[in-house]
């Protein structure tokens, strides 16, 4: 994975998510501690319902530290890819169908959208759907 050019963990608006997949025993928080370069609480002159930690990290440490993390899981594949479509037999998902046409079954599959949905640049006037540099965009 890469992250993005402001590569932050944490903060009033995302920070509960980050502590929720601590607390699921969840790698990010881990990997954030080991690549993170600065560390502060937001908003710490007002109160703890609006305050936030965030974690600045090194982009590189952090891909670096969650592929050994990952690659350690035992029974875990890691595909690369963009899936299509869903398999769907008798109102229950059984598996995707991936971009270049293999369908992986499988007893359970998580749909997650990344940061792309629908992602648009603007370059003055001009809109174009695009994902990451050299990425497509995500597009439903």
């Amino acid at each position: 994975g890469v992250m993005s050019c402001n590569p932050s963990f944490g903060g009033v608006g995302k920070g509960h998510l980050v502590k929720e997949i601590d607390a699921l025993d969840g790698l990010m928080g881990i990997t954030a501690d080991k690549a993170g370069i600065h560390f502060r609480i937001l908003n710490e002159t007002k109160g703890p319902a609006v305050q936030g930690l965030r974690c600045q990290a090194d982009r590189q440490i952090y891909k670096r530290e969650m592929k050994r993390s990952l690659d350690r899981i035992e029974n875990l594949d890691i595909l690369a890819g963009s899936v299509e479509d869903l398999v769907i037999k008798d109102g229950k998902v059984t598996g995707i169908i991936m971009e270049n046409g293999e369908i992986i079954r499988a007893n359970c599959v998580v749909l997650t959208t990344g940061t792309f949905l629908s992602g648009v640049i603007h370059l003055g006037n001009e809109r174009t759907a695009a994902g990451r540099i050299g990425d497509k965009a995500a597009t439903v």
